[in-house]
């Protein structure tokens, strides 16, 4: 347990390093520095940097598909998925900032050399959490059919770029920013044409 609890402080400082100097610029060294730990302590629970930066970036992409493949079991309508689904994906970034900004700016490819599982099947996992849930809005007839392998990427990508931005301080919270984003998802910005019918 105490082991545990050591090896997140070092995964959440190195993350932290990582996002400040950039993973290729970061030395061990740094790490330890910024834990105020002797180099070879921290060899105790790592060997490598490349085992730090494959440690952060499985941790918040098995926390993602965890906490969606949740809300796509749950006993709620297609929309109110996608709006709990935005607001969980734009929570994990703003509660791991330092790590999600690791896996936005890094080379993937790198970090899955070096992996122990496969973080394309993980990413891939995600994406269809999200397929699933717009194919059961349009069997339900709550979604029109559109090609929503491609809207997903967009739309995470949407959520993936709130890293380079969002600041609380600007007076929004994760949840407004949710609900916001999902009123785009949803409806998009094209003036309802029923309403329009009926104000004339």
């Amino acid at each position: 347990m105490k082991h545990d609890k050591k090896k997140k402080e070092i995964l959440r400082t190195a993350a932290r390093v990582f996002r400040q100097k950039g993973y290729h610029a970061t030395r061990i060294q740094d790490i330890a520095d910024a834990l105020k730990m002797q180099k070879g302590s921290l060899y105790y629970y790592i060997k490598t940097k490349e085992d730090l930066l494959r440690g952060l970036v499985e941790d918040i992409l098995e926390q993602s598909v965890s906490l969606l493949h949740d809300i796509k079991d749950k006993h709620h309508t297609p929309s109110e998925k996608v709006l709990m689904c935005i607001e969980s994906h734009l929570n994990l970034f703003h509660n791991n900032i330092d790590a999600f900004g690791v896996f936005i700016t890094e080379d993937l490819q790198l970090i899955n050399k070096n992996s122990e599982k496969d973080v394309f099947k993980l990413i891939k996992s995600y994406e269809n959490g999200w397929l699933k849930i717009f194919e059961e809005g349009v069997k339900t007839s709550e979604f029109r059919q559109a090609d929503y392998h491609m809207m997903v990427k967009g739309i995470l990508g949407m959520l993936n770029w709130s890293y380079r931005w969002y600041h609380i301080k600007e007076g929004y919270s994760i949840h407004q920013v949710s609900a916001i984003f999902a009123d785009l998802v949803l409806h998009g910005v094209k003036e309802n044409t029923a309403n329009n019918k009926l104000k004339k």
